[in-house]
C-alpha cells in the first residue's frame, strides 16, 4: 500500500495585479496554505509528496522566496518532495531550479528527466517541462511493463484531451493510465478539482486543482488531494482535503427600493472572515435615486473590509416617469398595447397613480379588453410597481 499527497499549481510568488496594493497580501495567504498543505501531509503520515508542476508562478519571482519554501520543505523530513517543474517554471536555462539553496533540503527531489524513480514499492513516471509550450503529449514516453509488482504513478503537468481546449498546450491522451499501465497519473495545469475514470470507471487521472484560488471561476480550488493505493490494479481512494483560505465570488442582486440594498449591506457585515474575500457584485433592477445614491457608496465603505470588493451598477436603471418610459418604447402592437393596460391599470391605485398619465375614458376602453376582471381587482399596488418596472427594465435592455 502507499499514501501519498498529491499537489499542484502553488503559484507562489503570483503578482495579483487585479488586487491593487492588497496583492502582498494574496501573496502571503498563498504561502500560509503552503504550510498548510505540507502540515497536512504530515498530520496524514504520507509515504511522499508530489508537487505536479508550478510549484512558482514564473522564473523571475523573488529568490528570497526560493529560501523560503526550501525551509518548509525541509520541516517535513523525512517526508519525501517530489517536485515537478511546470510551464510557469519550466527547467529552461534561467529556471530557479538551478538555484543550489535546492541542493541543501536532504528530502527534496527535483524532477530533471523523464526517467522512472523508484520510492518504495512505488515507481514514479515523471514527465518535467522543459519548455513553456509544446504541442507533444509529454507522457507519451511512460512504459509500465517491467513494473508488475509496483505501483505505478505518471507526473505531469498539461492539458487533458478531453474536449475542453483546442490546440492545448502540452497535451496528453485521456487514455494514458490504460495506455501505459498506469495505476494513476498525478496532473497538475488545471485549477479546479477534476478526476476523470478510465474504461472501468475507475478515477485514476486526476487534478488536485490550485490549493489557493487565483481568480474567479475555480470552483473546485482550495483543496489538496490525500490518495491511498493498495496495490498494483487497486482502485485509488482519493480524499480532497481543504486548505485554501482566499475565497472569490461574483454576486449578482436586483434592487427595487432602499430596503434591497440595506438588507444587502446587512449581508455584505455578516460575511466571516472577510479580509479573505473577493467579491465582485453586480446589482441589476429599476430603483430611486436615494437607493442609487445609498448603493454607490458601498465600494468606497467596504474597500478594507474585504480583500477585494468590486460593485457594478451598470445594470441598476432609474426609475423613470411615463414620458421617458413612452419615448423608449420601440414601435409595435403588443408593447403598446401591454404598457398602455400597465398603466390602465395602474389607476386604480392611488399610491402610483404618478404613472399612470391616461385618461378615464381610454382607461375604461382597456379594461373591456382584459379578459380576466378577477385578476383586474386582484392585482395590489406592489405587484403593479413591480411589473411596471419590469417592463422598463426590458425595454431599457434592448434600446439602443
Amino acid at each position: 500500500m502507499v499514501k501519498f499527497l498529491h499537489t499542484a499549481d502553488w503559484h507562489l510568488g503570483l503578482k495579483y495585479k487585479q488586487l491593487g496594493n492588497k496583492a502582498q497580501q494574496a501573496r502571503d495567504i498563498r504561502l500560509k496554505t503552503a504550510q498548510k498543505i505540507l502540515t497536512t501531509a504530515r498530520d496524514n503520515s504520507v509515504d511522499f509528496i508530489l508537487i505536479a508542476g508550478d510549484l512558482l508562478d514564473s522564473n523571475q519571482v523573488d529568490r528570497n522566496l526560493v529560501g523560503e519554501v526550501s525551509q518548509m520543505f525541509q520541516q517535513v523530513s523525512p517526508i519525501p518532495v517530489y517536485l515537478l517543474p511546470g510551464n510557469h517554471d519550466p527547467l529552461t536555462r534561467d529556471s530557479l531550479y538551478h538555484d543550489p539553496v535546492w541542493g541543501s533540503v536532504e528530502n527534496l527531489t527535483i524532477f530533471q528527466e523523464n526517467k522512472p524513480v523508484v520510492t518504495g514499492n512505488c515507481t514514479l513516471y515523471p514527465c518535467p517541462v522543459t519548455q513553456k509550450q509544446s504541442r507533444e503529449d509529454p507522457t507519451e514516453w511512460i512504459n509500465t511493463q517491467e513494473e508488475s509488482n509496483q505501483i505505478t504513478i505518471g507526473v505531469a503537468h498539461g492539458n487533458l484531451q478531453v474536449g475542453f481546449i483546442e490546440d492545448a498546450n502540452f497535451p496528453i491522451h485521456p487514455e494514458r493510465t490504460h495506455i501505459s499501465g498506469l495505476d494513476y497519473l498525478a496532473l497538475g495545469e488545471w485549477h479546479s478539482l477534476f478526476q476523470h475514470p478510465d474504461r472501468e470507471g475507475i478515477n485514476r487521472t486526476v487534478y488536485p486543482g490550485t490549493p489557493e484560488t487565483t481568480k474567479f471561476g475555480e470552483d473546485q480550488s482550495g483543496q489538496t488531494l490525500l490518495v491511498e493505493i493498495d496495490a498494483p490494479g487497486s482502485t485509488p481512494r482519493i480524499t480532497p482535503i481543504r486548505v485554501g483560505a482566499l475565497i472569490w465570488q461574483k454576486r449578482e442582486e436586483e434592487i427595487t427600493g432602499l430596503p434591497d440594498a440595506q438588507y444587502l449591506e446587512a449581508e455584505l457585515k455578516s460575511i466571516p472572515k472577510s479580509g479573505n474575500q473577493v467579491i465582485y457584485l453586480k446589482l441589476r433592477g429599476v430603483t430611486d435615486q436615494e437607493t442609487i445614491s445609498y448603493l454607490s457608496q458601498l465600494e468606497d465603505h467596504y474597500h478594507d473590509y474585504f480583500l477585494k470588493f468590486q460593485v457594478s451598477l451598470d445594470d441598476l436603471y432609474l426609475k423613470p416617469n411615463l414620458l421617458e418610459l413612452k419615448a423608449l418604447i420601440p414601435e409595435g402592437a403588443v408593447v403598446n398595447q401591454t404598457f398602455e393596460a400597465l398603466t390602465a391599470l395602474m389607476k386604480t391605485q392611488p399610491e402610483i397613480q404618478d404613472y399612470a398619465d391616461i385618461s378615464s375614458q381610454r382607461s375604461q376602453e382597456v379594461f373591456n379588453q382584459l379578459r380576466d376582471q378577477d385578476l383586474v381587482e386582484g392585482l395590489s399596488p406592489e405587484v403593479l410597481n413591480r411589473a411596471f418596472l419590469l417592463l422598463y427594465q426590458m425595454i431599457k435592455e434592448v434600446s439602443p
